[in-house]
């Protein structure tokens, strides 16, 4: 008898990852969006899954959607809240609302075998307070909700990490390097030491499909714990040099001060500033979880698409 995932945002880049391994394994993917008639949600509906409108403020409405199905992906939208015109803190608070009313949903469901939760570590517990980061704070603040008031949904639940995206180097206006004018040259200006260590996700797409589908084909081993969807981790510069390395473009690396790109980038700019600086002071941010953490080669996963794969699959958008 096949087997259903209920997958939130399933015409984005994490919860479109998810849906299409899931179809590719054989589950029935049945893809949660709030326009079931709009352009992803149909070409996902080609691909095999079934769309399904909810709202994810409507408890009734998730517990409808998810009604029947073995798994529930769940990820929530951080970013929306805030450029909408909500201050850090609040799109923080809002996103956490929506993401426990998607896990008390989940709890109603009697045939939920699996929780897959897109979540962070807290940054001000990675930094003993001295950095705290909303995004990231509020989102962590959910998994304690969870294990507190639901706890026979976290003992069914995997918790993941999504690190820095490096197809944000293509994509996102903030993180994107800059052309110098009439150089050809480049510069990547953002507001961390060179030297500071990022956790980078890699291609998305495939490492978080990946990392999913074999953490629900492995549930003695996943539930109860966190994965970190994690290629790499590499400095700034060292970033840079692949970047440069896959573009043949000179580039060189401006730490400039969060101030001034707060200045230049608004909100989004707030919220980066605070990660980077936070990430400053943690480097490694598996420690706060020990042995609560699944390795890769824990469920048998030994390769991942790494920031120069996945910069080389964008080659095109680099520029």
């Amino acid at each position: 008898m096949p087997r259903t995932i209920a997958v939130l945002g399933s015409t984005g880049q994490q919860g479109g990852a998810v849906a299409k391994v899931c179809l590719k394994d054989g589950w029935t993917v049945r893809g949660l969006t709030r326009n079931a008639n709009g352009r992803g949600a149909h070409a996902l509906a080609s691909e095999g899954a079934e769309m399904v409108s909810a709202d994810i403020d409507d408890l009734d409405s998730l517990i409808k959607a998810f009604e029947g199905v073995q798994a529930v992906f769940c990820l929530t939208n951080f970013w929306e809240h805030l450029f909408s015109g909500k201050s850090a803190d609040e799109a923080g608070k809002t996103e956490a609302k929506q993401a426990f009313n998607v896990a008390l949903a989940a709890s109603k469901i009697p045939t939920l075998e699996h929780y897959l939760f897109s979540t962070l570590p807290n940054a001000t517990e990675l930094t003993d307070g001295k950095r705290g980061v909303p995004h990231m704070d509020h989102k962590a603040g959910v998994d304690e909700r969870i294990k507190k008031e639901l706890p026979d949904l976290a003992a069914k639940t995997t918790f993941i990490w999504m690190g820095w995206y490096s197809g944000n180097m293509a994509n996102m206006y903030l993180i994107k390097p800059i052309e110098i004018p009439r150089t050809g040259k480049y510069i990547w200006m953002q507001p961390s030491r060179a030297d500071a260590v990022l956790p980078v996700s890699g291609n998305v797409t495939a490492n978080l499909g990946r990392f999913a589908v074999t953490a629900l084909a492995h549930p003695e081993k996943t539930r109860g714990k966190y994965i970190d969807v994690r290629s790499n981790s590499m400095t700034f510069t060292d970033i840079l040099k692949v970047w440069s390395e896959v573009t043949g473009k000179e580039a060189a690396y401006v730490p400039i001060e969060p101030e001034a790109f707060n200045k230049l980038y608004g909100p989004a700019g707030v919220e980066m500033s605070m990660q980077y600086q936070s990430g400053e002071l943690w480097g490694d941010w598996e420690r706060i979880k020990g042995d609560d953490m699944v390795q890769p080669g824990d469920i048998g996963i030994d390769q991942l698409v790494d920031l120069r794969g996945d910069l080389e699959l964008l080659k095109d958008k680099l520029l």
